[in-house]
């Protein structure tokens, strides 16, 4: 895989310091939640769109390290992909970061073939990360959103908590090794949240990770543009 240079801004106490994190292996976790009836509503969800239910849980997708990105513009070639607020931890340098993503998926081409499909599309990221150890004591507390906006019109479309999903650390601690990949400058997304309704498209993607304890957010945002075709 091919090395990222991600440039972002680490926030604590001090304020926000500069960092260019080094990013060698992006990976993307599926079928993460912690409570099973909320898990099969989301595979049900998937499966209504035609996309077939997993083999083993949780999942884990490589994708090339080149889809990251902190823009806020995002060009796509199908007109129907869509955003999912993903906690996201970033390995780097011997220290974990966390952060807040959207693992933006076309969904037509999901029903082909999941890898490919998130592969399509690029991997947005907010351009600031929080230490992990500096929330480790209450990383359950931590609270997801997402906003979609359609023809104008916004409105709340993912919210959860990580306390809903598996842990993020034993999401972490759970990458296969067998492929000699390594697991030292990685980027892991760790799974998304039920949406509010049906999966659909829209033209703005808002997204947030919350911490109530020291009442601070990351949030990040991006418009999609579908390019056209002439064959």
């Amino acid at each position: 895989m091919r090395t990222k240079q991600l440039d972002v801004e680490i926030e604590n106490s001090s304020g926000f310091t500069p960092l260019t994190l080094s990013i060698d292996r992006l990976i993307v976790a599926g079928w993460v939640g912690r409570d099973e009836t909320a898990l099969q509503a989301h595979i049900a969800e998937l499966g209504r769109l035609g996309v077939p239910a997993p083999t083993r849980i949780p999942t884990y997708m490589n994708l090339s390290t080149i889809l990251l990105t902190t823009s806020k513009e995002m060009d796509v070639v199908g007109k129907k992909s869509s955003g999912e607020v993903e906690c996201v931890l970033i390995k780097s340098g011997g220290k974990v970061f966390i952060g807040v993503g959207s693992d933006h998926t076309d969904r037509e081409f999901e029903k082909h073939d999941i890898p490919a499909s998130k592969q399509m599309c690029s991997k947005p990221v907010a351009p600031v990360v929080w230490e992990l150890e500096d929330i480790k004591s209450h990383l359950d507390r931590i609270e997801m959103r997402s906003w979609l906006t359609i023809n104008g019109q916004r409105r709340l479309y993912q919210e959860g908590r990580l306390s809903d999903n598996r842990s993020v650390l034993e999401i972490l601690n759970g990458i296969p090794t067998e492929d000699q990949l390594g697991i030292e400058n990685i980027c892991i997304f760790c799974g998304t949240f039920p949406t509010r309704g049906d999966i659909e498209f829209g033209e703005l993607f808002e997204f947030e990770m919350l911490d109530p304890v020291y009442k601070r957010k990351i949030s990040q945002s991006y418009r999609l543009r579908t390019l056209p075709q002439y064959l």
